[in-house]
C-alpha cells in the first residue's frame, strides 16, 4: 500500500497541475487586468500589425482612392467654371467680309462658390468615410485576434487534458493490477479519456477556424500573430453625448446632409441666368468692323424648378438618416458600456476571489489523492470541474477583450487607443477612453 500511495502520488504530481501548463509554459495564466493608465501606452507590434492590415486591405484602400478622387474633384471646383471662347469668321461674296471675336460666359449667379462648397463637403465625406472604414477593419482585425487566441486556449487546455486523463488511465489500470481498483474505476476512466479525445477534436477545430478566419479579415499569413495588451482601460462611470459627435458613421452621415444643403442653394443657382458678352472686330472690303454681343438663356422650357425640390427632398432624406444612425449610435454606446461593465466586474471577482479558491482546490485535490481519501469517481468529478472552471475563466477573458472593443467601436476610440490617430489629443481623459 505505501509502494502505491508513492506511486500515486507521483501520478498525482502531473493530475494536480494546472491544465495549460504542461503544454503551454508561457499560458500558465490568464494574463488581464483593469488599469486605469493602459490607454497611455503604446502597443508598438500590435500598432505596426494593424497599421499593416491596413496597408493590405481593399477596403481601406478603395476609401483612399475616393478620397484622393474627392480631393482632386474639389480642386477643379474651384476653378472657373466658364472658359472664354475665341470666333473667327470669314464670309466670300460680293462684299468680302473678315472678324475675329472674344466671348465669355459670366458666372453671374455664383455658380462656381456653390460647386466648390459642394466639392468640398463631399470631400470630407470621403475622408470620414476613410475613417470608418479603417475603424471597421481594425475592428474586425482586433475581434478576430480576440477570438484566435481565445481558441488557441481552449485548444491547450483540450491537449492539457487528454494528457491528465491519459496519465489517469494508466494509473488507474496499475491500480487495479495491484487490486486497489476494480474494473468499472477502469471503465470510467477510459470514458473519461474517450471524452477529452472528443474535446481536443473539437476545441483544434475551432482553433483552425479562428485561424482562418484571422487570416481572411486581415489578409496576412503569419507565424506568429501579435498578442493582445495584458492590460485593459477601465469602463467609464457614465456615458458622455458628446462621443457620437466625432463617431465615424455619424460624422460621414452628417458630411452627407452638410453637402445635400449645399446642393439645394447649387440647385437655385443652376435655375439663374448666366449671360455671355462678346467683342469682335473685323473688316468688311475696306471699312472697319467692331462688335458686342450679349447673349442671355432663357429659361421657358425648363425652369429647373423640379431640381431644386429633388435636391430639397434628397436633403430631408439625408437629414432622417442621420437622425436615425445618431439614436441607433446612442443606444449601441449604452449597450456597449453595460456589457463592458459587467464583463469587467465578472473578471474582477475572479481575480478577487475565483483564481485563488481555484488553486486552492487544486492543491486539496492532489493531497486527497494522494493519501488516498478520494475514489476515482470522486477525482474525475473535481478534476472535470476544475477544468470547466479553467475554460469558463478562458471564455470569459475573451469576452471582456470583445465587450472593450465593442465599447472603443461604439465610441469611436480605436485608433486612438491603439496609438494610430491623427489627433495628439489625450486617449483618456479619466473616464473616457
Amino acid at each position: 500500500m505505501f509502494l502505491n500511495r508513492i506511486f500515486c502520488a507521483g501520478v498525482c504530481a502531473c493530475l494536480a497541475l494546472p491544465a495549460w501548463a504542461i503544454t503551454v509554459p508561457e499560458q500558465r495564466e490568464i494574463q488581464l487586468s483593469i488599469s486605469a493608465n493602459a490607454a497611455r501606452k503604446a502597443d508598438p507590434p500590435l500598432q505596426a500589425f494593424i497599421q499593416q492590415v491596413w496597408a493590405q486591405s481593399p477596403a481601406v484602400q478603395g476609401a483612399q482612392a475616393a478620397v484622393e478622387a474627392a480631393q482632386a474633384k474639389a480642386e477643379g471646383a474651384s476653378k472657373p467654371l466658364h472658359n472664354p471662347a475665341l470666333e473667327l469668321d470669314a464670309e466670300r461674296t460680293d462684299i468680302n467680309t473678315t472678324s475675329i471675336g472674344f466671348s465669355q460666359t459670366l458666372d453671374w449667379s455664383g455658380k462656381r462658390g456653390a460647386f466648390t462648397r459642394v466639392a468640398g463637403l463631399e470631400a470630407q465625406e470621403a475622408e470620414a468615410n476613410l475613417l470608418e472604414v479603417r475603424q471597421r477593419i481594425a475592428v474586425e482585425t482586433l475581434d478576430a485576434l480576440v477570438r484566435y487566441f481565445t481558441a488557441r486556449r481552449m485548444q491547450a487546455l483540450a491537449l492539457s487534458r487528454s494528457l491528465l486523463m491519459k496519465e489517469f488511465i494508466d494509473a488507474v489500470k496499475q491500480r487495479q493490477a495491484a487490486g486497489d481498483m476494480g474494473a468499472l474505476d477502469v471503465t470510467l476512466a477510459q470514458v473519461a479519456f474517450s471524452e477529452s479525445l472528443m474535446a481536443q477534436a473539437t476545441s483544434e477545430s475551432e482553433l483552425a477556424e479562428a485561424g482562418a478566419a484571422l487570416q481572411a479579415v486581415s489578409g496576412l499569413t503569419m507565424a506568429y500573430w501579435p498578442k493582445l495588451p495584458s492590460e485593459l482601460i477601465p469602463p467609464p462611470k457614465h456615458v458622455d453625448p458628446a462621443l457620437l459627435e466625432s463617431l465615424p458613421e455619424l460624422v460621414v452621415l452628417q458630411s452627407r446632409v452638410q453637402a445635400a444643403k449645399a446642393r439645394i442653394d447649387l440647385a437655385k443657382r443652376e435655375g439663374r441666368v448666366d449671360p455671355t458678352i462678346g467683342i469682335r472686330a473685323g473688316r468688311e472690303d475696306s471699312e472697319s468692323l467692331v462688335g458686342l454681343s450679349l447673349e442671355i438663356p432663357l429659361f421657358v422650357r425648363n425652369n429647373r424648378k423640379a431640381e431644386v425640390r429633388t435636391a430639397s427632398h434628397e436633403a430631408v432624406a439625408r437629414e432622417q438618416a442621420y437622425r436615425d444612425a445618431y439614436r441607433r449610435a446612442d443606444a449601441r454606446l449604452t449597450g456597449a458600456l453595460g456589457r463592458y461593465e459587467n464583463t469587467t466586474n465578472a473578471w474582477r471577482a475572479w481575480v478577487a476571489t475565483g483564481q485563488q479558491a481555484h488553486n486552492k482546490q487544486m492543491n486539496l485535490l492532489e493531497q486527497m489523492w494522494r493519501v488516498g481519501e478520494l475514489s476515482a469517481t470522486d477525482f474525475l468529478i473535481q478534476a472535470k470541474q476544475n477544468i470547466d472552471t479553467q475554460t469558463a475563466a478562458t471564455t470569459l477573458s475573451g469576452e471582456v477583450w470583445r465587450a472593450a472593443i465593442g465599447w472603443l467601436e461604439a465610441a469611436g476610440r480605436i485608433e486612438r487607443w491603439l496609438g494610430l490617430a491623427d489627433s495628439a489629443a489625450d486617449i483618456n481623459s479619466g473616464e473616457q477612453p
